[in-house]
């Protein structure tokens, strides 16, 4: 059974683009302070995360709810999400 899937996320506020390992049975809330983290610790120790930032399809334009699992999303592998 896949767990995670891979995808292409854009942070357009750092013009930055990584390829990210996305477990499938989180919440997309506990995605994107996952990405904040790994933005903290990789990219920028002076990043400051939001409490109002969001993961869109960068295909549709769809935001996500924060409160869904991603396995019950359309995010898949080689899904392009950008985060806001």
């Amino acid at each position: 059974m896949m767990y995670k899937v891979i995808c292409e996320v854009s942070f357009p506020a750092l013009g930055i683009q990584l390829d990210i390992n996305i477990p499938i049975n989180k919440t997309v809330e506990y995605v994107t302070k996952m990405l904040d983290k790994i933005i903290q610790e990789n990219v920028s120790t002076k990043y400051q995360s939001k409490p109002n930032s969001i993961l869109v399809n960068k295909r549709t334009g769809s935001v996500y709810d924060k409160n869904v699992l991603v396995k019950n999303t359309d995010i898949c592998n080689g899904s392009k999400l950008t985060y806001y």
